[in-house]
């Protein structure tokens, strides 16, 4: 009887002690949340001081009406370019969930999608190590299980490692429909689908290719130090771009496979850049390579028109528009994705201080800044164009929602949320067609879905 006095009494002073403890967690966690917001506030001192001491040296002071002042003209060759975003855009964005697909992954989180160039084929990346290629428009079909259809004809490829970012190319322009993945354990897989690819007799199938090198001998494919954070595609597709944590960045030429799943992969050049390699996208039809590398002040383009004969060229231009003297390395946030405008005279950067970019290319000009979501050192921000390029997509670490911004404005002209079929979890990836108002988005919710225009 003592001894069961005795245990009830710990058994209270261990509730007591664990209601105190909570109580401390839950005091310090707001005060992680205050010193948040006094650390954004600073940073916002620290470009006002900056741009402040630009205006006072420059003498004019003149900016732009949306909080960002205008570069000095010694930042340019000639006059300045002109402004295309000042008319507010025409109201055509992607706004409707017309598509949700559930279990691509199993249970697994989705870390990453991309649509193929003609926008019929969806492709996933998971936590569990494996790519999923599906036909995503036969969820439109006007019956109840239409989506798990699709779901379930989904063709899927076991990688070694959970797959982050995924690129769908047609190599050569009209031969092998292929799917890059990069994954956490600094692999490039390639996966071949399409119909009939692999054991597939009609609808969708996928295989993953096994990889030769230079000499025709077996190789371990493309393989970083750490983990891939983007591969990409050049227009011809012919040349894959893969990205990583390490540093480095792969420029290799891939063939086409043989019938029993063999490709050869030519390494053209690798790069090594000072910090791990977050963000990249090709330009000007695959001539140039762009890149962002962390805890530096520069975005660095590299000219690809003589790679076989010279290597890639490179122009660093840096991403602080108001250089002010003693500023020049300093800048307050990192680029965590880059994606050129439809147009292609413009890049658009996704940051990890509640600020998108958008960038004129190859210039340090900085069009519009804009601003109304929140996403820190935690977060993944991305950010996508619609294909008028008049609007960016962004996600947001404050809930679940797409941001919509008019990019003339500024403004957030809509959030596509979960009252709109929007996605209960955390958007990890956003891509959008360059062509079309088709966007992909995959989510900790474990869904991906394909946003349309409303109709009518």
């Amino acid at each position: 009887m003592l001894v069961s006095s005795h245990a009830e009494i710990n058994v209270s002073a261990a509730r007591e002690e664990n209601k105190v403890l909570q109580a401390k967690v839950k005091e310090l966690q707001g005060r992680v949340h205050e010193l948040s917001v006094e650390n954004q506030a600073l940073l916002c001192e620290v470009e006002e001081y900056r741009r402040e001491k630009l205006a006072s040296a420059s003498g004019d002071g003149i900016g732009n009406g949306n909080g960002s002042q205008s570069a000095p003209a010694s930042l340019h060759e000639g006059p300045l370019p002109d402004d295309e975003f000042v008319v507010s855009g025409n109201g055509t964005y992607t706004d409707e969930a017309a598509v949700t697909l559930r279990g691509l992954h199993a249970s697994s989180n989705l870390l990453s999608c991309a649509l193929n160039k003609d926008c019929t084929v969806l492709a996933t990346g998971g936590a569990d190590s494996s790519v999923a290629v599906c036909q995503w428009g036969g969820a439109l079909a006007p019956t109840d299980d239409a989506a798990a259809r699709v779901v379930d004809g989904a063709a899927r490829v076991r990688c070694d490692a959970p797959v982050i970012c995924v690129g769908c190319g047609q190599v050569g322009g009209g031969g092998a429909s292929m799917v890059a993945a990069g994954c956490m354990d600094g692999s490039v897989k390639l996966v071949e689908y399409g119909a009939g690819v692999s054991d597939a007799t009609s609808g969708m199938g996928a295989r993953l290719l096994k990889t030769l090198g230079d000499d025709s001998e077996a190789t371990t494919g493309i393989k970083h130090a750490k983990y891939v954070k983007v591969v990409a595609w050049s227009a011809s597709a012919s040349l894959l771009a893969s990205a990583s944590a390490d540093g480095s960045i792969q420029l290799s030429r891939v063939g086409q496979p043989d019938e029993d799943g063999t490709v050869k992969i030519e390494k053209v050049q690798t790069m090594h850049l000072p910090g791990s390699v977050e963000a990249m996208c090709f330009l000007d039809d695959g001539d140039t390579l762009c890149t962002y590398a962390r805890d530096t002040a520069y975005l660095s383009y590299f000219d690809l028109k003589n790679l076989d004969s010279e290597g890639a060229t490179q122009t660093k231009v840096t991403v602080n528009e108001s250089c002010v003297k003693g500023f020049e390395e300093h800048v307050s946030f990192a680029i965590m994705c880059l994606v050129p405008s439809p147009n292609g005279k413009y890049v658009a950067a996704a940051t990890d201080a509640s600020r998108n970019i958008i960038f004129e290319k190859g210039s340090p000009r900085q069009v519009r800044n804009l601003y109304g979501h929140k996403n820190d050192g935690f977060s993944v921000p991305k950010i996508a164009w619609s294909s008028n390029g008049q609007y960016i997509y962004g996600n947001t670490q404050d809930d679940c929602s797409i941001c919509v911004w008019d990019i003339a404005s500024g403004d957030i002209v809509k959030k596509l949320d979960d009252k709109m079929g929007g996605h209960t979890g955390q958007v990890r990836e956003i891509f959008s067609s360059p062509t079309s108002d088709t966007v992909a988005t995959a989510s900790f919710d474990k869904t991906a879905k394909i946003w349309l225009p409303k109709m009518g």
